[in-house]
């Protein structure tokens, strides 16, 4: 009866001990595949202090804006001037990430240039297009 009860405490443990690492794996955004960028995501958009010449180019795919195309903007915020547009399924070619205003809850934008200007899009509408990793926007401008 002592040795049952000894195993039973011990599963239990472990129990609770596998379910705590699920949810806090879960919380931090822990996934399988690769999938859109979220905030949190850890493979396709790392942030970093490397050197630019450590990542891959950053290759992306416009989807989930219903046809209507993304703005490109000045800054990493909504309410910048509009600078560029990429068509629904277009490729962009980010070179950094950098923090802005939340889109749909995703706050990083990615910067890149657009038809001869350098501006911001939001990293909700794109789709990683493999192995694409870009460093924060100040990694950037601190490496040169």
């Amino acid at each position: 009866m002592f040795v049952s009860l000894r195993i039973g405490v011990f599963i239990r443990v472990l129990v609770v001990v596998a379910l705590t690492v699920a949810a806090v794996a879960l919380a931090l955004g822990w996934r399988a595949q690769p999938g859109p960028l979220q905030d949190g995501a850890r493979d396709t958009v790392p942030e970093t202090t490397q050197s630019r010449e450590t990542f891959a180019d950053g290759r992306y795919r416009v989807s989930g804006t219903d046809g209507a195309g993304l703005n490109v903007r000045a800054c990493p915020d909504v309410d910048c001037i509009k600078v560029g547009w990429i068509a629904e399924n277009d490729r962009f070619l980010g070179e950094c990430w950098q923090s802005g205003s939340p889109v749909s809850g995703n706050s990083r934008w990615l910067r890149g240039e657009v038809d001869g200007s350098t501006g911001f899009v939001a990293a909700h509408y794109l789709r990683d297009e493999g192995a694409s990793r870009v460093p924060t926007c100040v990694d950037i401008e601190v490496v040169g």
